[in-house]
């Protein structure tokens, strides 16, 4: 079975991709970080009365780091779904004994499953994050049957 890829589904793919940075252990540890500097942040504005000073910027600057920190994963991972498949790229995802069988385009790789660590299913991506990396390889969901998420879930670990 193979997919061509076009604008929605890297949109999909790309989502689902910035959701897995977002919400990964370590992305938890900053959300956590930058929440408690926003609550230390409000709470000394209520400390100092009328007369905030710089400290009224904190809050602000709180929440500019949150929301730079979602608009730089989104366009990250909206940058390397497109990099890895185009729009009217073929996409094709064979699960062999030992590795799985990925193309798109005129490229193809066999990529043993000890290679992944973990596998997350979004709507329109199943995402392999690799061994030892912060890296995730995406591929469209449509081509990946639930039988086959079970597999590849029993096959990495």
């Amino acid at each position: 079975m193979t997919v061509t890829v076009d604008e929605r589904l890297l949109r999909g793919m790309a989502r689902d991709a910035a959701v897995y940075a977002l919400t990964r252990p370590a992305a938890i540890v900053m959300w956590i970080a930058l929440a408690a500097a926003l609550a230390l942040s409000i709470l000394n504005l209520s400390a100092t009365g009328g007369n905030p000073g710089l400290s009224g910027l904190l809050p602000v600057a709180s929440i500019g780091l949150m929301l730079y920190a979602v608009v730089m994963t989104i366009v990250g991972a909206r940058r390397a779904v497109h990099s890895a498949t185009p729009p009217g790229t073929v996409v094709w995802v064979r699960l062999g004994d030992t590795a799985l069988h990925i193309g798109a385009g005129h490229r193809s790789s066999d990529i043993d499953y000890s290679t992944f660590q973990s596998v997350r299913a979004g709507a329109d991506a199943v995402l392999l994050k690799l061994r030892g990396a912060s890296a995730i390889t995406a591929i469209p969901r449509s081509l990946v049957t639930d039988d086959d998420l079970a597999t590849l879930r029993a096959r990495i670990g």
